[in-house]
């Protein structure tokens, strides 16, 4: 061997034509990696590790008659090499190099075509399940949509959904697909009794659970391994179905595929997740409206540290919000009323770390009304976010009492736990049933048509004719004003109180403010 060929940075191997290594260069030992002595004067077969299909060894064995390079992996050293065999007169020289990086890129850029395939192809199912879940009317429903949708996924073999069960916490199967029915039963006989399962812990915890190797991931019961690898099932996918932090079951997709589940995949799956704990909500919310009874939970809390607490000790006064509102990032809207003193309550309040917003609504001789915008920490924007609704909130020096409306399959230890979270001294109170009065359309009209005088009823009608109500309006202020021979500032008290008595109607609330709005009738025309 030359100095040149000694020297390049390609590992190079001097032959005889029957496979004896005459010289080797360092370059050549590194990718073997062997000692170059170790190369010289033994036959290719002992020297060179060997590939599964064995191409170096038959090309010696037939007798190497001109040029060639091939690629193949060699697991002895855990390389691809890119081998070129160049016969000369009385020798063969064989060319090696290290082509790894190049295989690896290309399996990566592979895997990710292939994930990204996946990724288009369960966006378009998560796409049609969410439209299918618009006319899904009860979680038995809401559950098959989803196993129906996920599980014309191709590499998905099994899928099911659980729903989470009020009195134990614990998951119940509601609905399942794909062949693969040891898996389902095995299923069943665990998830009441093994916390471990993947799908029992994402419920637990509200996080999607992955798990890569079910074959090798002990934390699955032996029975539910076992029947997967015998369906080809080799990974998993335990996604929550969850709305406002509250977990009402859960999605648990199998795959047949080894690569497990890509970011891009699982994002979509937890979408559908959040969409699919949306409807389940809704769901709960439609049988709270169509229920014969509703629960009334009470809480009490005796933290002097919560915000309206701290603001009735800061007074010495009572506070109480009929009216809570939870938005859609966590914090809870409270409009509060208190007879004490409106500074010293709105100091106490601003003052409060868990406090947002405070903003003075209106003053009257017997109290105030403050809007106050709580953080997602407080015990009445936790019960905000567990409840279907918050009746109301009253507070003294000495502690709260919130109220709650819930379906009357409502978790009441999920309300609980959720205010305890956030304060100490919460104790359940008392657990109702009560039953639901019901009015009707006539009965509310004819009550409501007692209340308005015939300035108010003639101009609300008037406004309603004239599309007034309608955007873009149809009439003006002026117009409507006009059409009664009244002045414009005339006919807005007239609608603005009209409005108002809709709805205190409507809501079923006593406000004081709207019986002083309700006394000052004698505005003249």
């Amino acid at each position: 061997m030359n100095e040149a060929l000694r020297r390049a940075p390609a590992g190079v191997l001097e032959t005889t034509p029957d496979g004896v290594v005459v010289d080797a260069n360092e370059a050549a030992a590194a990718v073997l990696s062997a000692a170059r002595a170790d190369l010289c004067d033994e036959p290719l077969d002992a020297t060179f590790p060997e590939s599964a299909a064995g191409t170096l060894r038959a090309a010696f064995d037939g007798g190497v008659a001109g040029e060639e390079t091939f690629e193949e992996y060699y697991p002895t050293v855990d390389r691809w090499l890119r081998v070129s065999l160049v016969p000369t007169a009385d020798r063969v020289f064989v060319y090696v190099r290290d082509c790894s990086d190049r295989h690896d890129q290309r399996r990566r850029a592979e895997r990710l075509d292939r994930q990204l395939e996946r990724s288009e192809q369960i966006n378009g199912v998560v796409s049609t399940v969410l439209q299918a879940l618009l006319d899904a009317s009860d979680r038995e429903d809401i559950a098959e949509t989803v196993c129906e949708g996920v599980g014309s996924v191709d590499r998905y073999g099994f899928c099911w959904v659980g729903d989470r069960l009020p009195a134990t916490d614990q998951v119940g199967l509601l609905a399942a697909t794909g062949a693969a029915a040891e898996t389902r039963t095995h299923i069943v006989d665990h998830i009441g009794s093994d916390h471990t399962l993947p799908e029992q812990v994402a419920v637990d915890t509200g996080e999607t659970q992955s798990v890569a190797a079910i074959a090798d991931d002990e934390s699955i019961p032996r029975p539910i391994r076992t029947a997967a690898f015998a369906r080809g099932l080799q990974s998993l996918v335990a996604v929550p179905l969850a709305y406002r932090g509250v977990v009402y079951g859960v999605l648990g997709v199998y795959s047949t595929s080894s690569e497990g589940f890509g970011e891009h995949e699982r994002t979509s799956l937890e979408t559908l997740g959040a969409v699919a704990g949306f409807a389940v909500h809704a769901a709960r919310q439609a049988d709270l409206v169509d229920a014969d009874t509703v629960t009334e939970v009470t809480v009490e809390v005796r933290d002097p540290t919560t915000p309206f607490v701290a603001a009735a000790r800061a007074d010495d006064s009572r506070l109480s919000a009929d009216l809570v509102i939870r938005r859609d990032d966590g914090t809870a809207v409270c409009y509060v009323r208190t007879s004490g003193a409106p500074d010293t309550v709105s100091e106490a309040l601003s003052a409060h770390g868990a406090v947002e917003t405070v903003r003075q609504v209106q003053t009257s001789a017997a109290e105030t009304l403050f809007e106050t915008t709580l953080a997602g920490t407080t015990p009445t924007s936790a019960l905000a976010a567990r409840a279907a609704r918050v009746e109301r909130v009253d507070a003294t020096p000495d502690g709260a009492e919130l109220v709650a409306h819930a379906a009357p399959d409502a978790t009441v230890r999920d309300v609980l736990n959720a205010v305890a979270e956030t304060a100490d001294g919460v104790d359940l109170a008392a657990k109702r049933s009560r039953p639901r009065t019901l009015t009707t359309v006539e009965t509310f009209c004819d009550a409501l048509d007692e209340e308005l005088t015939e300035k108010q009823r003639t101009a609300l009608r008037t406004a309603y004719a004239a599309d007034y109500f309608t955007s873009p309006r149809g009439s003006t202020a002026e117009e409507v004003a006009s059409a009664l021979g009244i002045t414009g500032p005339t006919l807005l008290y007239h609608l603005r109180a009209a409005q108002r008595k809709l709805l205190d109607a409507f809501f079923a609330a006593n406000q004081p403010f709207a019986e002083e709005a309700d006394g000052r009738e004698g505005t003249p025309d």
